[in-house]
Parts: C-alpha cells; structure tokens; sequence
C-alpha cells in the first residue's frame, strides 16, 4: 500500500523563487527561496520513496526518480532531483513510498550551489503531513506585529477541488478570505492583507483554515520588509483532531544567554475557556511558577511572553513547561534574542526559530527525528529529549543511521518531566555516549556523509525538538539564521 505525505512546498517541496510576492501581499521578502525535503524510512523495510511537485499556477508537474531508503535511513532531495524543474518554481507536492515514512521541509535562501541569493541567510523547517483536516488551526497570526508578518500556505489535500476559508483573528474582530477553486494537491499562500476587510496593520492574533475537503498547512513569519531576507521562522497547521487540554513546552527562556520565548496558544473550542502555563526547572535562576488562569475566546489566542513585566520567571531561566486548560487548544513556542540584547547590538541577526507544542494526548516512547546533522555542510543539529511521563526514564536510547553506519547511544536517564540534549555526539566530543561502534569524528565539514536519521525509544512517554545552528559554534566559516522542527511521535 502507497504511503503519502503532504506538503506545501514553498513550504514543503522544492520551492525555487525568484521573487515570492508573486503569491501574496505578504509572501517571504526577497529572492532566491529554495527548499531542500528529507523523508526518513520509519519502517523494518527499505522504501521506495518518490515525490510529485505540483505548480501553484498552473497545471504542470514535476517528479523525481524512486529511490529506495534503508530501514531507519533518510533521503535528501533538492531542486536538482526534479526532472525540468523551471528556475521559477513555486507550489507543492506528494511524497509517495511503498513503507512507512516521515518528512521535513528546509526552505531558505541562502546561497548554495545555483539556488539562493547573496547575503540570504533565513532558513526554517518544518514537519510534512500526513494526513489532512477540514480546519486547519495556528496559534499565531501578525501583519506587521513587531515589523513582522506571517503567510499561511494551504494545501488541498483531498481529491477534489475545493475553496478554502481563512479567517484571522485579532483582539476585537475577525477577517474573512475566501479563495476561488484549488485543485487537488495544489496550495495558495494566503497573506492578513488578503482578508475583506484587510487585517489592520499591528495585528497580533490567530488563523482558522477550513475547507469541504481535507487540508494541510504552514505557517511562515518573517520580516515585512527584509531584501535579502535574514529570517524565516516556520511550522505546520495544527488538524482540528490534535487539540487537546495539556500541551508540553521542552523548552521555554527568559533572558537566558540572551534569548526569549514566547507560548500562543490557540482555544479551538466553541466557548470561553482558562488557560494556564504551569513551569518547571532545575536551573537555580528559575522558579517552578504558574502564570494564568486567563480567559480566552473561541479561536482566539493568549500570548505567554517570556519577557521583564510581562511573566512570572526569574530572568535567566531556562525551563520546560505544560499548557493546561480547560477545553480543547494548540499552541506554538517562539524563541528570539532579547529586544534589550538587540538594542544594544543592532548588527546581530535576529535568529528567531517557532517549534510547535507536544500534545499529552500524541506522546508515545518513540519518536523519530528526519534529519539530524553533525558538522554536516558547517552546521550540526542538537536534540531535547523531554520526558513528559510520571518516573524517571532510565533506558533511553538514540539510535542514527547515516551513510557511514548506524550508531546506537548508552542508554540515558531523564527526570520525570526533565530533559535530555544530545548535541556534538561525534567521538571526539564524546566517545563515551556509544554502545558498541563509536561514529566517526568530523574535524571538517562531513557533507552528505554526517546526516543521519534519529530514532528515540524510551521507557517513558518523550517529545523531541531539532535545533540546527551554523557549526563550529565560534567562528563558523558560513552564516545562516537559526531554525528547528518537532520530532515525530510514533505509536
């Protein structure tokens, strides 16, 4: 039996761009957008893996060969592996297996090869889908909130033509755009500006995507005006089945090294409902504090900034947290350099990232992670293992499969509601991790031999997340913006 995933590909599929304004008022600024998609066989079997890009504004297809995938391993296509591909691609796609698979997207535009443009340095990633919704959810909506601006990319997932329904919300209304026909597998980038009325500019709210056929979704936000663009924060569309009462946060800051995050979470229920963030640390600087309960409307979404006078953390804190309501929400977590930080460093890039929060409802003792890097092309990946369970985990184990080999961690031990980062894991960081084959040192850059699929198991329920940086950490030879994406639980 076939196995899909859905995605949006100026969001999820080979997206070459040479100007994106094309899709919406509020599309990614700049030039030279391109997108890289990862699929990791999460199955005993070798896959046979293809992908079909569909063109936003037109008829044309375009298709990779099949390649077949180790059981565990990943693949990486580009731009290049879709034959006739034109310079100006912009749309989405299928990706088509015979085994069970999962997939990232990596969309950015900083030079590599023929694709980008110089100076681009933004870069986000984000989970392909598996299945799709008749509403579709974000936690986060801006139009120029902040001199920044999110685009919304939905794909109609289904089999037959369908409109698609967005309306945003901010703190006092809601604003309505109705799309004509989208054929099946075929997506529309939706800007805030697109609604009738326009959503005001300096709106902070939410989104709601509903369609009579099933949809998949990702949200970018990036700067209104950036050329050429330095920062892309991204993640997918929450289905209206994923909401639940309990989120889990791995990772949550308050002035610590510099950085913030921010929790939106969504209230998908048809009533007002209370929200409350209830966090958790072993840090000396933190405090295990709640904040909340506050009111919140149906659609509507409450902010949690990690920031002086607007949360109740000591400053330096680095922590976890658990969303607790009481109906039904989602939420998203933003991580950004401090506004006092980049007041007082006004060269820095922002280097802001968006991951999604876990559901108590979706945590399983296994997840699995597409795309990990070590010193791969100058930047590696480093993994927050969360235990979200009642006890102790004391036997969690990472297993990585990659061209050179398959490396199996020591078993670890992670604190009940603690965390766990698994970061620079080649021998020379740290031969003592492995058991059995120890991998392989990388003094340079590795290239396509240091990227591995991730496999997690444990002996309690785990979340994971993906942070990738520029590597080395000091004096790193490229630049690019930070970005990261949810590990996927699986049953």
């Amino acid at each position: 039996m076939k196995k899909k995933f859905f995605g949006i590909f100026v969001t999820l599929i080979c997206i070459v761009l040479v100007a994106s304004s094309v899709l919406a008022a509020g599309s990614p600024p700049g030039s030279g957008w391109w997108s890289g998609e990862v699929i990791q066989n999460v199955s005993g079997t070798a896959a046979n893996v293809s992908i079909q890009a569909f063109d936003a504004n037109g008829a044309s297809t375009y298709s990779t060969t099949s390649v077949s995938v180790p059981s565990g391993g990943n693949k990486a296509f580009l731009p290049s592996d879709f034959a006739a591909l034109p310079a100006t691609f912009s749309g989405s796609g299928v990706v088509t297996a015979d085994q069970d698979i999962r997939g990232i997207v990596n969309l950015t535009n900083r030079p590599v090869a023929s694709w980008g443009v110089a100076g681009g340095l933004a870069a986000g990633q984000y989970q392909a889908s598996g299945t799709g919704s008749t509403s579709l959810r974000f936690p986060l909506m801006k139009n120029d909130f902040n001199k920044k601006t999110t685009t919304f990319y939905l794909q109609n997932a289904g089999d037959t033509a369908a409109t698609i329904t967005a309306t945003f919300y901010d703190a006092t209304s809601s604003y309505v755009y109705t799309s004509g026909l989208i054929e099946p597998y075929r997506m529309i980038a939706i800007s805030p500006l697109d609604a009738s009325p326009a959503v005001p500019a300096a709106a902070l709210g939410s989104m709601v995507a509903t369609s009579a056929q099933p949809l998949v979704g990702v949200v970018l936000e990036h700067f209104t005006v950036d050329n050429p663009a330095s920062l892309l924060q991204a993640t997918r569309g929450f289905a209206s089945t994923e909401a639940f009462t309990t989120y889990f946060v791995p990772v949550v800051k308050y002035n610590f090294n510099n950085r913030f995050t921010g929790i939106s979470v969504q209230n998908t229920t048809a009533a007002n409902i209370n929200i409350t963030v209830n966090y958790k640390s072993s840090t000396p600087a933190c405090n295990n504090v709640s904040d909340g309960p506050f009111s919140v409307a149906p659609n509507k979404s409450y902010n949690f900034v990690h920031l002086s006078g607007s949360t109740v953390l000591n400053t330096n804190c680095l922590a976890s947290a658990t969303v607790v309501a009481t109906g039904n929400v989602v939420a998203i977590v933003n991580e950004s350099f401090t506004p006092t930080y980049m007041s007082a460093n006004p060269t820095k890039k922002q280097e802001s990232t968006t991951y999604s929060a876990f559901s108590a409802a979706a945590a399983t003792s296994k997840v699995v992670i597409p795309l990990y890097k070590e010193n791969a092309g100058n930047k590696t990946t480093g993994l927050t293992i969360q235990n979200v369970g009642a006890v102790a985990a004391t036997n969690v184990v990472a297993v990585f499969v990659g061209p050179l080999g398959t490396f199996t961690t020591k078993p670890q031990t992670i604190a009940a509601g603690g965390s766990l980062t698994l970061l620079e894991v080649s021998a020379v960081k740290n031969a003592a991790l492995w058991n059995g084959t120890v991998m392989p040192i990388c003094a340079t850059s590795c290239n396509t031999n240091s990227l591995y699929g991730v496999t997690i198991t444990a002996d309690q329920p785990i979340v994971a997340i993906a942070n990738e940086s520029v590597y080395p950490f000091s004096g790193a030879p490229i630049a690019q913006d930070k970005n990261n994406y949810e590990g996927f639980n699986m049953p």
